[in-house]
């Protein structure tokens, strides 16, 4: 009889370990921080045939380079101080 009931106190602890704790918030909440802001932020339109340019996401058809840069690093708009994410 007490194989047996070490095997389900066993069970048991494994349960208690694996389970989620009753107190848990089942909704995920939103990010904050750099990454919220960062996802936020627009991204630039790369140029076609021409690598390492991009348009501007706040000057309509104008072209800035952005090499050096990593896709989805955030770079900054020189002319307005304003950011945005490289494509």
């Amino acid at each position: 009889m007490k194989p047996l009931f070490a095997v389900f106190l066993a069970l048991f602890a494994a349960l208690l370990l694996c389970a989620d704790p009753l107190h848990a918030d089942p909704t995920p909440k939103p990010k904050s921080g750099k990454n919220a802001q960062a996802q936020q932020l627009p991204v630039a339109v790369p140029v076609p045939g021409k690598p390492g340019l991009v348009y501007s996401p706040y000057a309509k058809g104008k072209m800035m380079g952005v090499m050096g840069y990593k896709h989805g690093e955030i770079a900054l708009y020189p002319y307005t101080g304003k950011k945005f994410r490289v494509p």
